[in-house]
């Protein structure tokens, strides 16, 4: 301290005019050691200011306790800070980090604290002012930050690039955190892996550093710590999970940084359903009754924690019709398309769902997922019935009964409905006219064809294949008529034209009877009684006319029944025969695959000779 005052005082008043005017600021200074320097250079006595630390330095690689130690701020381009210098009022304003990382300030120019903490960018500019000003007191405060490049990728709703500019809060500057930038990109699937997130930040001079973070762990305790702040070039990474955890989806389905829910998604359910192909599959709510299904679009309820309508596999079969009766549950498939190219395949046990109540197995569906519902080998008539009555299952089939029941036509009916069932709820036979020991039961098959077989009735029988099989969508069943009404009614069709032609006859007879009865009188009267017997001999003779004409007609009617049958005989010949060029058809295409066949082996024999041969050659001919 007596150097400092003693080298003020050695001072003229001349030089320190001059000096104050030149450099107005300088008077303020504390103290003035050494003219200025050339400002194209640095002071050649300036130590050379060592390399900052890795930024983030002090963040391990981790996801425990040790998170919530955040890594410095680093300045870059863009940055607006505000410097200050302990009784130089001139130089303590406001700068702009230009575009190079570098400072314009005054005497000491250019300063470069690209990369550099708030604390290494004060000792830097305090060095460079320690040639100007005695023991400088350099405070260095960021103002403004300049917007952050956040890379996110991954199991997320929209990855991409995003730029975000820094809040301002309590006069400082707020920083993103991991959850705020997830929120950002519409939040995570239910693919991804909330145990391994990733936070890749660059380093200067080295390897990028990689920061493991745990969301699941803040979903199950409410450890803040995992909300790490993101900084400029940090890159989130969520990865996609190696096995799927559905308690664990349901759970951070309500969290906030979660993929939206009630965004409808497109998924495509084939197999053992009723109605399979593409659907859209919304958060609505889904009500059923016993014979239809509402689906009424309402916005998701999250009060006190509990999410319902979400899109799972279960209202997605619903909304597909159900499920058939030949439909295994146990191995139920769902594919996905994982980011990356790769597919996942889910294998999902509603079996299980039914019997235990694991509510696992009610998986959450996501945009793009294939919904395979595969075919049971054997079907369980005692599973059918339960399954029948599950919330996947139809609320109603429909089935036709033709012939003679009491109510003919379609039916609504449950999708556990067995034959006597399904009879008993048309009214059961119509007991004068149906046949009650055979009925036939025709079923649209998958491949287009139709099965029709013939069932014995035993209303003593339960639900078995052979007398009492359960009904599937679209089956008909046919109550044919008894052996008894079948004559009847033949008998009355061939009748009903000959009863018609008499009730016409009598008809107008009726109308001439008084014009004839008139005629006779009058002949009676006039011309005598002998028109009497003729008219009777005439009346005969129109009889015997008539029969001979019902007889022609009773044999040309013969006759074209004859011909009729010959036409359904040669009919059925035709078909017949095409059944059989069909066959030896068939017959010639497998004689001539056979053939191929044993060409094909013969030269596979001959090949394996040669082979056998080639060596023996060789060591013939060494």
């Amino acid at each position: 301290m007596k150097h400092t005052v003693q080298t003020v005082t050695s001072l003229s008043l001349s030089a320190l005019l001059l000096l104050s005017s030149s450099l107005p600021s300088i008077a303020q200074l504390p103290v003035i050691r050494n003219p200025a320097p050339s400002p194209n250079r640095n002071p050649p006595n300036l130590p050379r200011v060592p390399p900052p630390p890795p930024p983030g330095s002090a963040l391990p690689n981790g996801n425990f306790g040790s998170l919530t130690q955040e890594a410095a701020y680093t300045l870059g381009s863009g940055d607006r800070i505000a410097l200050d210098i302990f009784g130089v009022p001139e130089f303590s304003k406001e700068y702009q980090v230009l575009v190079d990382g570098t400072l314009n300030l005054p005497i000491i120019r250019s300063v470069s604290i690209q990369g550099l903490t708030l604390q290494q960018a004060a000792a830097l500019i305090t060095k460079r002012y320690e040639p100007f000003i005695n023991v400088p007191v350099v405070t260095v405060t960021l103002m403004i930050a300049r917007p952050l490049n956040i890379g996110i990728a991954g199991e997320v709703t929209r990855p991409g690039s995003y730029k975000i500019n820094p809040a301002r809060e309590g006069g400082g500057v707020k920083f993103p955190t991991l959850m705020e930038m997830l929120q950002l990109a519409k939040g995570v699937t239910s693919a991804g892996d909330m145990r391994t997130v990733q936070i890749r930040r660059p380093r200067k001079g080295g390897p990028e550093q990689i920061i493991t973070v745990n969301l699941q762990d803040f979903l199950d305790t409410g450890n803040l710590r995992q909300d790490v702040t993101i900084r400029d070039g940090d890159t989130i990474f969520v990865p996609t999970a190696s096995a799927l955890n559905t308690q664990e989806v349901r759970q951070r389905a309500s969290a906030n940084f979660s993929a939206d829910i009630t965004k409808p998604i497109g998924v495509v359910i084939v197999g053992e359903v009723n109605r399979p192909g593409p659907y859209t599959v919304s958060a609505s709510d889904l009500r059923s009754t016993n014979q239809q299904t509402d689906l009424s679009f309402v916005n998701i309820d999250q009060q006190q924690g509990a999410v319902v309508g979400l899109p799972t596999i279960t209202r997605a079969l619903k909304i597909a019709g159900g499920i058939t009766t030949e439909a295994d549950i146990r191995r139920v498939q769902i594919r996905r398309k994982v980011r990356g190219g790769n597919e996942q395949t889910i294998m999902v046990n509603l079996w299980d769902l039914l019997q235990k109540g694991d509510a696992t197995q009610d998986v959450l569906l996501q945009e793009g997922d294939s919904v395979i519902i595969p075919t049971a080998p054997t079907v369980d008539l005692a599973e059918v019935s339960q399954v029948a009555t599950s919330s996947f299952a139809p609320n109603a089939i429909s089935i036709n009964i033709v012939g003679e029941v009491i109510r003919p036509g379609a039916l609504q009916v449950r999708p556990n409905t067995s034959l006597h069932q399904a009879l008993l709820t048309a009214g059961s036979f119509n007991q004068l006219r149906a046949k009650k020991d055979k009925i036939e039961l025709l079923r649209l098959n998958p491949n287009g064809t139709v099965s029709r077989r013939t069932i014995d009735v035993d209303f003593a029988q339960g639900l078995n294949p052979d007398n009492n099989p359960t009904l599937r969508n679209n089956d008909v069943i046919l109550v044919a008529r008894s052996g008894f009404t079948r004559v009847a009614d033949n008998i009355n069709s061939f009748l009903q034209p000959i009863t018609g032609i008499a009730g016409v006859i009598n008809s107008v007879s009726g109308v001439f009877t008084g014009f004839q009865t008139t005629i006779n009188a009058f002949q009676n009267l006039f011309l005598g009684g002998d028109f009497e017997r003729r008219n009777q001999l005439r009346q005969i003779r129109e009889q015997r006319q008539d029969r001979q004409e019902q007889r022609q007609d009773r044999q040309l009617e013969r006759e074209l029944q004859s011909e009729e049958r010959q036409r359904n005989a040669e009919d059925r010949r035709l078909q017949l025969e095409d059944r059989r060029l069909q066959l030896e058809d068939r017959q010639r295409q497998i004689d001539l695959e056979n053939r191929q066949l044993q060409i094909q082996q013969q030269q596979l024999e001959l090949q394996n000779q040669q082979q056998q041969m080639q060596p023996q050659q060789i060591q013939s001919n060494p």
